[in-house]
């Protein structure tokens, strides 16, 4: 791997039931209207990444990764 390239979390990053317990559970989305929409923030397997409308569109090169572990660089994504 390129000592410059970008990585999604740190190699090795576990988020576990502890450290999640203190993370947000929604987010405020700005609407077209400029009112605010709150969305519920949910976990899920990396393998279902795919199916989700996610940005920037990383799902597919997520779910495609051997492990929960593994990193995605610049290498194997295009990052918009």
């Amino acid at each position: 791997m390129k000592d410059d390239a970008r990585l999604l979390g740190p190699p090795g990053l576990h988020i576990t039931p502890a450290l999640r317990a203190t993370l947000a559970e929604t987010e405020h989305d700005e609407l077209p209207d400029r009112s605010r929409e709150t969305g519920v923030i949910g976990w899920v397997d990396y393998r279902k990444t795919a199916e989700l409308p996610v940005f920037p569109p990383i799902g597919p090169a997520l779910a495609a990764l051997p492990e929960p572990r593994a990193t995605v660089t610049d290498e194997d994504y295009t990052w918009l």
